[in-house]
């Protein structure tokens, strides 16, 4: 049976959380909280287990700092014993809710849970309420080049926007888009178009008149081309010249292209 009590705690006997998820916390928010919290209270106690004769927060870790900074000496606690999984479990549940976790934050709470506590990515999607596949597709984050992850975390790009530039494997050209797309925004799937440009290039190397990198420049569209009506020569769309003309005079003038007089 699972013993808990609801106490007064002193704060010096109160410890943060082993494994914090967050990887930062705003202190103009804690700040702000902490105002709250002297002219109205704490209106929901933290979450704590014993260890040993102190305590350690499972859940609540911005009103702990918040009670600390304002020089609170004592907190309303639930304190109930836990496992060292069921309280990761508890403490990723609350952080996954947070509207401002950031997508690298949310991999490492799955990484976690993988790595530290043993348990599948299906045990993880089972506990949180969450499909396998996305809690694998999160975790792959953690696996992107440091420059996509610094972005994901800032919030400067969407996931699925990294998850398609993390297919140009050339670190001069990934930063470059990167930027692009962070200064400018795009879509998935413009993203998309980057990559499939960048990879062609890898199996097609670019010539280039001055002797330059193998990536286009992202706002540069792909040339097309189509043959010319009368030489049969390329000719790039938009380049064409238009003549207006009946059928007969067009034919005539393919004519003597075809067979110049001497």
């Amino acid at each position: 049976m699972t013993l808990i009590k609801i106490i007064n705690l002193d704060i010096g006997l109160v410890d943060p959380p082993v494994d914090p998820d967050r990887m930062e916390i705003d202190q103009d928010k804690i700040e702000e909280l902490g105002e709250s919290i002297l002219k109205n209270g704490l209106l929901q106690p933290i979450l704590v287990r014993p260890v040993g004769d102190r305590f350690e927060v499972v859940a609540g870790d911005r009103r702990f700092k918040a009670h600390q900074l304002k020089g609170i000496n004592r907190i309303p606690a639930i304190s109930r014993e836990m496992s060292d999984e069921d309280a990761a479990i508890l403490r990723a549940t609350e952080n996954l809710e947070r509207e401002d976790l950031t997508p690298v934050e949310e991999a490492r709470t799955y990484a976690r849970l993988n790595e530290k506590h043993g348990m599948s990515w299906e045990e993880i999607g089972k506990r949180t309420g969450k499909s396998p596949g996305l809690v694998k597709r999160r975790t792959d984050i953690l696996r992107m080049p440091e420059c996509l992850q610094k972005a994901l975390h800032k919030k400067l790009v969407s996931i699925g926007v990294a998850e398609e530039l993390w297919r140009i494997s050339d670190p001069t050209g990934l930063e470059y888009y990167l930027s692009f797309a962070i200064d400018n925004g795009v879509t998935v799937l413009v993203a998309r178009e980057w990559a499939q440009a960048f990879e062609r290039g890898q199996r097609e190397p670019l010539q280039q008149d001055q002797g330059g990198g193998g990536f286009r420049h992202p706002s540069e569209t792909v040339p097309v081309y189509v043959a010319c009506d009368l030489c049969k020569s390329a000719m790039e769309i938009g380049s064409e010249s238009m003549i207006r003309c009946c059928p007969d005079c067009a034919n005539a003038i393919s004519e003597v292209i075809k067979h110049p007089r001497g």
